[in-house]
């Protein structure tokens, strides 16, 4: 009975952090089981770790009705930082092929394109630079970056938030050359001036990247390009040596092609180093962000709360929060990529690429799960948004299944850390077929 006290109490500091009571019905029963048994802490973590592999291996090797594969690799990470002394918890399962059709393996270095993920990169960015005086969130887009004149009133802080509508006259993926692409972009203009709702786009992420640019480099009286900007900034100061634009590396996968090249056709004719999509990494690497963001060294605590907060929480894209970051949501995983069971503020994005990354920054919880899962077809009932038709049902599947394992490694973990005086670090790497 004392145990599960002892349980009691960890669920409530759960459901108090924000938790949806709902999903953690279960976990009391699974929770007080694993502890029970006299094991130690790595034993009964590697019990789920099982389970964990066993459904990563079921999501490698699952086919849609046509036959297909959903996805050919995929590096996942579960990630327990801790700042107390108690230890870390870190689970990687790597599996399966970069490339359809192809035997070279997904390893620990293999980097995934993450599309869409990159725009919570250039949050954090635009945050820490703020932060350092650099640039002001409330200045006029058009005051700072002439070429935006047609954004009328709107700042950067507008763009953030996603308000508005914005259009170009002309499609810039569509653009033969570069400099065609960059004429396009300056023709954006507004076809809503309301802050009153949001709708996600790619074109403020693109503006904010190119602002940048040219805000940071009249301070330093340089020609500084964003992806240099984010290396000094955001990626050299959390020691984020396998994250980068336009990859030198050829062990790469999530992208669609062999030639080492973004799959998002904007970011690739803008020269894949923009605001919206092109970055690159790796599972170990996004954990570091996690942890990097987690200690509240790097990033001030105001920003950390942007990171997850619910902006327009009537709008109709209730589930997008600052530059479409994902947020929580009361319909769950039908709406997000932000777990119901993880506390309120956390957030999570995924890219078109199908790879994912949710932060829990209460409960100190990461998860990512990067995938190869891009795909053409000449059927178009085979294909839906680049991949195997029945791609995301499944992917959804897969992220309930491992979530609620990922709170019961949780609570098995602040159970031993807390009761049993149990602290130890644990790296744990299983390779799947």
């Amino acid at each position: 009975m004392d145990r599960e006290r002892k349980i009691d109490e960890l669920l409530d500091n759960l459901v108090k952090s924000g938790s949806e009571i709902d999903y953690l019905k279960e976990l009391k029963e699974r929770s007080i089981d694993a502890t029970k048994k006299d094991v130690d802490l790595t034993e009964v973590l590697n019990n789920i770790a099982k389970e964990i592999k066993e459904q990563t291996e079921s999501f490698l090797s699952q086919k849609n009705q046509f036959g297909t594969s959903l996805i050919s690799g995929i590096s996942t990470c579960i990630y327990l930082p801790d700042f107390s002394g108690n230890g870390e918890y870190k689970l990687k399962l790597i599996g399966g092929t970069r490339n359809r059709g192809m035997d070279l393996k997904i390893d620990e270095d293999t980097m995934f394109d993450t599309a869409s993920i990159t725009k919570l990169y250039t949050l954090i960015l635009l945050f820490e630079l703020e932060s350092k005086g650099l640039i002001n969130l409330n200045d006029k887009v058009s005051d700072i970056n002439p070429d935006f004149q047609n954004l009328e009133d709107f700042t950067l802080n507008d763009l953030v938030r996603l308000c508005g509508e914005l259009r170009t006259n002309g499609n810039v993926a569509q653009a033969k050359t570069k400099e065609e692409a960059y004429e396009m972009l300056k023709t954006l203009y507004l076809t809503s001036n309301t802050r009153e709702e949001n709708k996600y786009t790619d074109f403020g992420a693109i503006v904010i990247s190119d602002t940048i640019e040219k805000v940071i480099s009249k301070h330093f009286n340089k020609e500084m390009k964003f992806d240099e900007i984010m290396r000094i900034f955001l990626l050299e100061p959390l020691g984020l040596n396998e994250t980068e634009f336009n990859p030198k590396s050829d062990n790469l996968s999530g992208n669609g092609n062999t030639l080492g090249l973004v799959h998002d056709p904007k970011s690739r004719i803008l020269g894949g180093a923009v605001g919206h999509a092109g970055i690159f990494t790796t599972s170990d690497d996004l954990a570091r962000l996690a942890k990097g963001l987690y200690s509240v060294n790097y990033i001030n605590k105001k920003y950390l709360e942007r990171l997850g907060e619910i902006t327009f929480p009537n709008s109709a894209q209730s589930n997008k929060g600052n530059l479409g970051i994902y947020v929580k949501h009361p319909g769950g995983y039908a709406k997000t990529f932000t777990p119901p069971e993880f506390s309120k503020g956390s957030f999570s994005h995924q890219g078109w690429t199908g790879a994912m990354a949710a932060f829990d920054p209460n409960n100190l919880i990461h998860n990512n799960i990067l995938v190869n899962a891009i795909y053409q077809d000449e059927d178009k009932d085979k294909v839906k948004a680049d991949k195997p038709a029945g791609f995301g049902s499944a992917f959804e599947e897969y992220q309930k299944q491992i979530t609620r394992n990922i709170m019961l490694m949780w609570v098995a973990k602040q159970y031993y850390n807390r009761y049993c005086n149990v602290k130890e670090d644990i790296d744990v790497v299983q390779y799947i077929k």
